[in-house]
């Protein structure tokens, strides 16, 4: 995505995220959001994510809970940095899945964010549901644009 394509907030923090140096996270989409609240897509790839009895690793969704809480944080105009990261597996996953990330901000501090995230597989099912704790090093200004056209 292109700085001329960025129309809502969505797109703005899609274009932030696809900027992110961490490998895998260039499959991730950003779909939905509002303050405080953000959805995003992960598409898994049987090659790079598969742990050694076929499944996807457990740090797939580790890292993705923490992308989605973390960007969470973001839609409140605000920079953190992960102090806790905590979850619980509920099922299984095939890699080559697209994977969807639901992220919330429970609390919003000054210094500290509680957030939880919940990651789903295709059919809607709660393959892993997170809590975190981050730590606020900077606020900045959101663009001025809709969430949503």
């Amino acid at each position: 995505m292109k700085k001329a394509d960025i129309r809502t907030l969505v797109d703005h923090f899609d274009h932030v995220r696809a900027q992110n140096t961490y490998e895998w996270a260039k499959d991730i989409r950003v779909t939905g959001g509002d303050p405080g609240h953000i959805e995003m897509t992960f598409t898994t790839d049987i090659r790079r994510h598969a742990n050694l009895r076929g499944d996807l690793h457990g740090a797939v969704c580790a890292g993705f809970s923490d992308s989605v809480m973390g960007t969470a944080c973001f839609t409140l105009g605000k920079s953190v940095v992960t102090l806790e990261l905590k979850g619980n597996f509920m099922k299984a996953v095939k890699p080559g899945s697209v994977l969807r990330g639901v992220g919330r901000v429970e609390h919003n501090g000054k210094r500290t964010m509680v957030t939880t995230g919940r990651i789903y597989d295709e059919v809607g099912d709660l393959v892993y549901m997170a809590s975190g704790t981050f730590y606020v090093i900077d606020t900045y200004e959101l663009p001025e644009l809709p969430w949503r056209l």
